[in-house]
């Protein structure tokens, strides 16, 4: 049955259009006019001067005039109107990127291809640490992408390219910066500066940003108590460059405060991070291009109401070495290092939820690439990674060693259309917390209880894509289909028992609660979660279809686009939190003045959920943005815009998220945009 679900699945997405148009485009058989796909390239592939259409792996991108329509205060919100991406919220303070139904330990969040070293996957109540504010662009690889990044991408990698280590030196000064007010409930105001300055080959960045929000309204006027923001970032970067390539470094703060809805609690969270990066071309004879990165970051936050009660800390250094090498029998390839150290302890109240642990990780990868004839380009790699967890009695160290391997093919049908398959097997490391959590952690409201016994999960995955990314009518599709080995998941249980075990078991349909010493009451504050590993099933598909009615000075593109996945135990029913399906229309206008775009966006009900899991509704989401471009000189560019979100004051509650509460209602933003 499973098979044909997924046959029909796959049916109906080609049948829909096939997927994602970046931008219109004046031509349509001019290859490289403005707003030709060509012109983007991405920096998480291998081969970081491609763009999407030339990548085997799906590559969505989020830059330019799209990401000031779209950005919000978290990455997930920022990117949960792409087809394949949803968010996991807990409340407005966070909001992480849910590639394809998977999200936490699976999905790597990273800066410039450095993680974000938080502990966001520790749990759903923690944020991310990287503001969308500070990006040039968004990055996203659906799919695993273990091969570059290690297995905690075996779902997906979202990387935020900034400007803080510049990349080249400018002639005089350059940059952007940002003014919001919100006009509606949740009273956003923010303003934000990125300035970089050039002196012959020499370069500084800096960047600031301030935003505070209250408590916002839903959909019916009731305010969210609790749910209010407040965030800050700095960060300063200088760079040698030239035509050899550059080098340089960057010191960065990020600091937010925010509230847990229906709880006093509030969480206090900052993080200093120091990076060097640089990329050498013709360092050496046979390689064309040498990258290297390194960061270390000092992480702390607080969980507690009027004092802190429960301390988090992370300490993290992470480093990587990649080289390009020159052809070598019709090969090219990409092979480098990357290793981290990651001292994570807690204190207080959490101390017991999850103990002092002490990662270390060291893998070697390889990449390459050839083409066959003019038509075809064939891909592959492979990734060996150890890593071992030290932690304290009574828990056991563990250690793993996930290797990945991967085969992709291309194929270039005529000038405009691509067709991909990839075929790989991934492996995983289990996380910190499913190996060692064992305690009550208030601010979920949970009682976890991990698993040090786990072996590496296995993921089996087979892609298929097919776009066309030029001309007047664009689109771009994926299906996959995923078999994982050993897929480790958070369950609720229903035996009746207390935490450590003991008790007379007595299931009852209805999910255990405990204590906060892991005592079975009923009526108990925390509801017992387990992490559990069993085999399971993911497939599914996106897909995107543009048409310019209008071409030229004045251009009207109109979209549809839907996305679909299924993720399931394979002898237990649905598994939790997975995205529903989606479907929307969008229209967006570009002219010499006016920028302007409105888009729909429908999640389906989803019925189809775990045990003892709850069901959500459906709801319809629909937002505009309507700029207008001020008179400027040749260097400078203003915009004033006015952005309205959830429009229908429809009751959006995702379920994807742990706590289930209703996003904020209608709102509006008008905001002032600057480039010089």
């Amino acid at each position: 049955m499973r098979y044909l679900s997924f046959l029909a699945c796959a049916t109906g997405a080609c049948a829909f259009g096939l997927c994602t148009p970046v931008s219109a485009q004046n031509d349509n058989d001019a290859p490289e006019s403005a707003g030709s796909l060509g012109a983007i390239s991405v920096e998480a592939l291998a081969f970081d001067d491609r763009s999407p259409d030339q990548a085997i792996e799906p590559a969505a991108v989020v830059g330019g005039r799209e990401l000031i329509r779209k950005r919000g205060q978290t990455l997930g919100q920022s990117l949960a109107e792409t087809p394949g991406i949803s968010t996991a919220d807990f409340g407005a303070g966070v909001g992480r990127p849910v590639i394809r139904g998977l999200s936490g330990a699976r999905v790597r969040v990273q800066e410039n291809g450095m993680s974000s070293a938080d502990v966001s996957t520790l749990s759903q109540d923690h944020a991310v640490s990287i503001d969308p504010y500070a990006a040039r662009q968004i990055e996203v690889l659906k799919g695993p992408s273990t091969l570059l990044y290690g297995s905690g991408a075996i779902g997906g990698v979202v990387n935020v390219v900034t400007d803080r280590i510049p990349r080249r030196a400018p002639d005089g000064l350059e940059g952007s910066a940002d003014l919001e007010r919100g006009l509606g409930g949740g009273g956003t105001r923010l303003q934000r500066l990125d300035v970089t300055g050039g002196l012959g080959d020499w370069a500084v960045n800096l960047q600031g940003l301030k935003r505070l929000t209250d408590d916002y309204e839903a959909d019916d006027g009731r305010r969210i108590d609790n749910s209010y923001t407040d965030t800050d970032t700095y960060s300063l970067g200088s760079s040698y460059a030239g035509d050899w390539g550059y080098v340089g470094g960057a010191a960065s703060h990020f600091g937010r405060e925010y509230g847990i809805p229906g709880e006093a609690a509030r969480i206090r969270m900052t993080q200093d991070h120091y990076d060097l990066a640089g990329e050498v071309y013709d360092v050496a004879p046979g390689i064309t291009r040498l990258e290297f990165s390194g960061a270390y970051t000092d992480y702390l936050h607080t969980e507690g109401e009027a004092e802190p009660e429960a301390f988090f800390d992370n300490r993290e250094t992470e480093a990587r070495v990649a080289a390009e090498h020159a052809p070598i029998a019709g090969f090219t390839g990409v092979f480098g290092l990357q290793g981290f150290d990651r001292d994570f302890r807690a204190y207080g109240e959490e101390a017991s939820f999850v103990p002092a642990t002490e990662t270390r990780s060291l893998a070697a990868f390889l990449v390459e690439e050839r083409p066959l004839g003019e038509a075809w380009t064939i891909q592959a790699g492979g990734r060996v990674e150890y890593q071992e967890q030290d932690t304290r009695a009574p828990y056991d160290d563990t250690d793993h060693t996930p290797i990945s391997l991967s085969l992709g093919l291309r194929r270039d049908i005529g000038t405009y259309y691509v067709l991909t398959a990839s075929l790989g097997r991934y492996q995983r490391a289990p996380a910190t917390e499913e190996l060692y959590s064992f305690g009550p952690h208030e601010a979920t409201l949970t009682y976890e209880r991990g698993d040090s016994g786990f072996d590496e999960e296995t993921a089996d995955s087979l892609e298929l894509g097919f776009r066309k990314t030029r001309g007047r009518m664009r689109f771009d599709t994926s299906l996959f289909y995923t078999a994982y080995d050993d897929y480790i998941f958070a369950r609720s249980v229903d035996a009746g028992l207390n935490a450590d075990g003991s008790g007379t078991p007595g299931g009852d349909g209805v999910a255990d609660r405990v204590d906060e010493d892991g005592n079975f009451t009923p009526d108990g504050e925390l509801l017992l979660t387990d992490y559990a590993a069993a085999d399971a099933t993911f497939y599914g598909g996106e897909a995107e279809i543009g048409y310019d009615l209008l071409t030229g000075t004045h251009r009207l593109t109109a979209r549809v686009f839907g996305d679909y996945v299924r993720g399931e135990l394979d002898d237990r029913g649905d598994l939790p939190r997975i995205t529903p399906g989606r479907y929307g229309a969008g229209l967006d206008y570009d002219g010499p003045r006016w920028l302007a775009n409105v888009e729909a966006l429908r999640a389906s009900h989803q019925g189809r959920v775990a045990e003892l899991e709850e069901e959500t509704a459906g709801y319809t989401d629909l937002s505009a943005f309507v700029g207008y471009r001020i008179a400027s000189s040749d260097d400078t560019e203003a915009m004033v815009y006015l952005r309205g979100d959830n429009l229908l004051d429809d009751e959006i509650v995702r379920h994807t998220s742990f706590l289930r509460i209703a996003q904020p209602g209608r709102s509006l933003l008008a905001g002032l945009h600057v480039e010089f």
